[in-house]
């Protein structure tokens, strides 16, 4: 593909979005098409962004609904608000609103009646004030701790348990604070995404029940896999697994282990074939024996090729063989590697060799023309096009070669 035709980053993360969008993954969405409004604010982003936003807001309502069945009425009311905020209309959110105000209006008056004919019953008793002093120290207690721990849940339990106590606005307004001050500092780790920045949100926040979390351990696990495949290492991958047990990429940092080409191990198979074409040339074919198994599944255009037979194939093809050179083209020296740790090599060979040939000539004596045998010399010259395949020992067991030009030159 040409460079000017590939999409440009804002692009590929409103497609990224839609994508995640589309799988029901609107968090992740959020974070992509936040991306793509910084690099290009064009209308495409803003109306994805809207789509994204208001399906943020169903699920908030979808929570509110389920926090409202299960009488936690304070959380339903947050997410009810979030929906609200998200959509801009919503009459499912208002009614749960509007229900929650309702239950809250009628336990308050149930309260007060409650308490009017209690205080009434025991008006100037040393037990009511006992009551009294003792409910107020629990409310207390629990507002010191829900302070000390100054988490979500601390906030939200103590409102659960005193939803109308004289801390009760204290406790909002804290809850208010923190989620401000986490969605600022998310904010800031995003912008850009970067480890450290992400991390510094988590050391904040993780303790607190920072809504954003889980996206920052994501978008961290994202680098770390992300910096480990550009590095090229085996060392480099082993180091993302060990610390992402249960990342998303294990499965692929594994894979990539299995079949990375190292630098260590393409010197280790270019020295190996460089030694296998010298020993050629030299005509030191036992010495290529080394090179192969008892039996090599396919060679040229053999298949279950015996030693044997190798070596006198090698000897034949260098009879009258006076001198040879081979070079391996390392411009386009190409490796690649299997999950059963196979290596396939694809390169180029140039050749030449020097071969003494025995040729009739005729010559004159007088009248007579006779024939007579000459020695002749040849220079050979070739490229070769070269596919071969090493085993996890570096042996060859695959050799396959197609002749891409030759010429050859008489000697004098």
């Amino acid at each position: 593909m040409d460079l000017h035709e590939q999409p440009n980053p804002a692009q590929l993360l409103h497609n990224k979005a839609k994508a995640a969008l589309a799988l029901g993954e609107v968090y992740e969405a959020n974070i992509h098409i936040r991306k793509a409004l910084e690099l290009d604010a064009n209308d495409a982003n803003i109306a994805l962004a809207k789509e994204i936003k208001y399906e943020m807001g169903k699920k908030a309502l979808a929570k509110a609904q389920q926090y409202f069945d299960k009488n936690r009425y304070d959380d339903a009311r947050d997410e009810a608000q979030k929906a609200l905020q998200a959509m801009e209309n919503s009459p499912e959110a208002e009614a749960i609103l509007q229900a929650i105000d309702n239950k809250a209006r009628k336990k308050q008056r149930s309260s007060k009646g409650l308490v009017w004919l209690i205080s009434l019953a025991l008006l100037g008793s040393i037990t009511a004030a006992w009551v009294y002093y003792n409910q107020f120290s629990a409310e207390q207690s629990a507002w010191s701790q829900a302070q000390t721990t100054g988490s979500f849940s601390a906030y939200e339990s103590f409102l659960q348990k005193y939803p109308q106590g004289k801390f009760a606005t204290n406790a909002r307004e804290a809850l208010k604070a923190l989620n401000e001050k986490d969605e600022s500092l998310w904010q800031s780790a995003i912008h850009p995404p970067e480890k450290s920045n992400l991390e510094r949100y988590l050391l904040a926040m993780e303790n607190l029940g920072g809504t954003h979390a889980e996206d920052a351990k994501w978008l961290i696990d994202s680098l770390d896999f992300d910096f480990a495949v550009k590095e090229q290492n085996p060392i480099a991958l082993e180091n993302y697994v060990k610390n992402h047990p249960n990342g998303t990429y294990v499965a692929s940092a594994r894979k990539l282990m299995a079949t990375l080409v190292t630098s260590d191990d393409l010197q280790q198979i270019m020295g190996r074939l460089t030694q296998f074409y010298d020993y050629y040339a030299q005509g030191e074919h036992e010495k290529m024996l080394d090179f192969f198994n008892e039996i090599t599944p396919r060679f040229m255009d053999k298949k279950q090729v015996d030693q044997e037979t190798l070596l006198n194939s090698f000897r034949e093809s260098q009879q009258d063989v006076e001198s040879e050179e081979i070079v391996i083209d390392t411009t386009d020296f190409a490796v690649t590697k299997d999950t059963s740790g196979v290596f396939t090599c694809k390169y180029n060979l140039n050749s030449q060799r020097k071969v003494k040939k025995q040729v009739e000539v005729s010559v004159k004596r007088g009248r007579r023309t006779v024939k007579k045998t000459e020695t002749q010399w040849v220079q050979y010259y070739a490229k070769q096009s070269v596919e071969t395949k090493l085993d996890a020992e570096l042996k060859i067991i695959d050799y396959r070669v197609r002749l891409l030009g030759s010429r050859k030159e008489i000697l004098d």
